[in-house]
């Protein structure tokens, strides 16, 4: 029977995202200080924060400090193409201390890397002038290693000049590949390099440092942990949570010092305007009528869009010179509540034929993550922004129009809320345990305590490599209870780990008369699915499995990041079992995809151009000579195909009409996409009894009587 979402997030308390109150740490401190002493102070509460809350409860001493070293010069040089043999050697003695350091509030380290660092970019930024105005010998032949743990850190300022040489040879045939000619190239290059490399780093605060810094040390307990200052904290919490923003509804990017609008926002106040364009350039804001501009030539992105962006109903005076003229024009704009609609769930009715040609409905909802504004959820707001309220408006719909099947595409969704996890679960099963989180404390269970269901019929999963973390749990329950058939990549992500903000401030017994400290992203609580088995590592497998370039791709996965917590397993739960994907069913679909994966064309294609992907792969060099490097990339004809190489995410994407139109929820087109409709369509008529099979109650499954 139906029930009310709203009353599911009732008594949740663990949410990924959601900031946490904790006890007082520090003793009384002075109201007023200067910056270098919030900056100490943020130092020690995070170093703190790391021993006492972080799930695996780390020492941070000369194991932590080695690799915490290691990991802040990585972040600054990630390619080794600035600092010098000399410069690491120098750096080396501090890497046993910086734990030392840490427990005084001492930054001098990261600083001293950082200055290094802006002298050696000043120069390496006139060598890549200077290389790009002398240009290149495409018919050399030499190679491009683009592995850098491959590559120790150039000897002297000749050698850097050498890999900075060749790097900018393999960036200008990138381009060309592309179709991109060789002047404009150039040109892009050195606008990229000027604008995003040495205007972004000279123009660094100590904000920025503090968060490369502090993120090193979080990042050598574990992949997730991060240090985030007000500004970036302040944005996540808007835009990637609750998907919204105030302010003119349009995104910029960079350009020869200047923000340019690389999108207008369908929806938004810059959009009703319709005056504002891709490629204009925003000179400055206005302050009032004939009054005093601020100037954004050269100025942090950052700062600019924080000048655009306002509280809604307020105007906004911007400067444009509108693209391709010299023209100078004044737009006024009221900003408003920007929802970003591309980023919501959404839903369409497919048309699908059974394999006797029987026309099917399949109802398809693309979640791209899962949002939601707790607070206003809590309050029973009717405009709480939520993914479960989202999606059971779908389901509602798709009853109606009496669908066939429910097909969920989380291809791509990276996770949000554990509460929407839990609450979309409870869509779809009657009711039994969704997930338990162990922290500190021990093992706590989150059920879906609700009896009912928003949509009984049969289902489908689709995931990816990149479905990760929220995602996980949902495909983990669906896979747990039998609940329906799981079709994608040959995992998810195996994120199986639960972040919570922790504001600094909280941490402070006295915090009146203190800056914004910022926060920290702490990893607090490892996931379990009902089996008793982590996602963590090893994620959730399909049912079926369809090739990807993405089962191949280096360093795609939890698994193959750098200290990544262990997966491990507790005892399961008991719980329903819907018994709907049998596992003489799953073999029966599987051998009739493989037997019409075999007999396609594009899958024959995308199939060589996976095993020439991993051989390039393995080679870990690349020819710079033109020719041999454009045959290494040579496009498949079939764009669909090649399109699938290059962006496995990309059979969902594209357009439903004109520039500006939403993204379309399903791609009729896609080869890829027209198997699974295949598989689904197998699924619900060759499993016509087992899907439509009534769940076997938890208390009967441990009875004995089936499972």
């Amino acid at each position: 029977m139906p029930r009310s979402s709203a009353h599911r997030f009732k008594g949740v308390a663990a949410v990924l995202g959601v900031a946490v109150g904790v006890s007082a740490l520090l003793g009384a401190q002075d109201a007023e200080i200067e910056p270098n002493q919030a900056d100490r102070l943020t130092a020690r509460i995070v170093a703190e924060l790391i021993e006492r809350a972080h799930l695996s409860k780390p020492e941070i001493g000369d194991e932590v400090s080695a690799r915490w070293h290691g990991r802040y010069i990585e972040s600054l040089d990630r390619g080794k193409l600035f600092f010098t043999k000399a410069d690491i050697e120098e750096f080396e003695p501090f890497k046993d201390q910086l734990d030392d350091q840490i427990q005084r509030g001492d930054l001098s380290f990261a600083q001293v890397v950082f200055d290094r660092f802006l002298t050696r970019l000043d120069e390496r930024f006139a060598v890549i002038n200077e290389l790009l105005d002398a240009g290149f010998d495409f018919e050399a032949e030499e190679t491009y290693v683009d592995d850098p743990e491959a590559l120790d850190y150039p000897a002297d300022a000749e050698e850097a000049k050498e890999r900075w040489r060749k790097e900018l040879k393999y960036q200008l045939l990138v381009q060309m590949l592309g179709d991109t000619e060789y002047d404009e190239a150039v040109k892009r290059l050195k606008i990229r390099y000027k604008d995003n490399l040495y205007r972004y780093f000279h123009q660094f605060e100590m904000l920025e440092l503090m968060e490369y810094y502090l993120t090193a040390l979080s990042q050598s307990v574990d992949p997730h942990s991060e240090y985030m200052g007000w500004k970036n904290l302040e944005d996540m919490m808007n835009q990637q949570l609750q998907l919204s923003l105030e302010g003119i509804g349009a995104s910029l990017t960079m350009e020869d010092g200047l923000p340019v609008i690389k999108e207008i926002i369908p929806g938004g106040a810059a959009a009703k305007d319709g005056r504002l364009k891709p490629e204009d350039k925003i000179l400055a804001v206005e302050k009032e009528e004939g009054g005093e501009l601020v100037d954004f030539y050269e100025k942090k992105i950052s700062d600019v869009v924080r000048v655009i962006r306002g509280p809604r109903g307020t105007e906004v005076r911007l400067v444009v010179q509108p693209a391709g003229t010299k023209e100078r024009e004044t737009y006024v704009i009221t900003r408003e509540k920007i929802e970003l609609a591309d980023q919501h769930a959404k839903g369409e009715v497919i048309e699908a034929e059974a394999p006797d040609g029987t026309p099917l409905k399949f109802g398809v909802i693309n979640l791209p993550s899962f949002y939601g504004d707790t607070a206003a959820v809590r309050r029973g707001d009717e405009d709480a922004v939520s993914a479960t309220i989202d999606c059971e408006k779908l389901l509602e719909g798709f009853n109606e129009q009496g669908v066939d099947c429910v097909l969920i595409d989380l291809r791509g969704n990276g996770g949000g809320l554990l509460l929407e996890a839990i609450s979309l679960s409870g869509l779809f099963i009657d009711s039994g345990p969704v997930v338990r989180v162990r922290d500190a404390d021990g093992v706590l269970p989150y059920d879906d305590e609700d009896a009912g269901t928003a949509y009984d019929g049969p289902l489908a999963v689709l995931i990816s490599h990149t479905s990760a973390s929220a995602s996980e749990i949902f495909a983990g329950v669906i896979k747990d209870y039998g609940r329906g058939l799981i079709v994608g990549d040959s995992s998810t992500f195996g994120k199986g780990t639960v972040q919570s903000i922790i504001d600094l401030n909280n941490w402070l017994r006295n915090p009146e008369g203190f800056p914004n400290l910022g926060a920290l992203r702490l990893t607090i609580q490892q996931f379990y699915r009902a089996n008793g088995m982590s996602t963590q590592v090893r994620g959730v497998t399909p049912d079926i499995h369809i090739p990807s370039v993405a089962d191949h791709i280096e360093q795609l996965g939890e698994g193959e990041m750098d200290n990544a917590l262990a997966f491990d397993k507790i005892d399961a739960l008991p719980h329903d079992h819907y018994n709907r994907v049998p596992a003489e069913l799953v073999s029966q679909l599987t051998e009739r995809s493989l037997e019409r994966r075999r007999g396609s064309e594009k899958f024959q294609k995308q199939a060589e151009a996976i095993q020439k992907f991993i051989d390039r792969q393995n080679r870990k060099e690349l020819p710079l000579k033109k020719d041999l490097f454009f045959a290494e990339f040579e496009k498949d004809e079939d764009e669909e195909v090649q399109e699938l190489i290059e962006q496995p995410e990309a059979v969902t994407s594209g357009r439903a009409g004109g520039e500006g139109d939403e993204k379309t929820v399903w791609n009729l087109d896609s080869f890829y996409n027209a198997e699974v409709t295949k598989i689904v369509a197998d699924y619900i008529t060759l499993g016509a009894e087992v899907v439509a099979a009534a769940p076997v109650p938890a208390a009967d499954l441990a009875g004995g009587r089936r499972n």
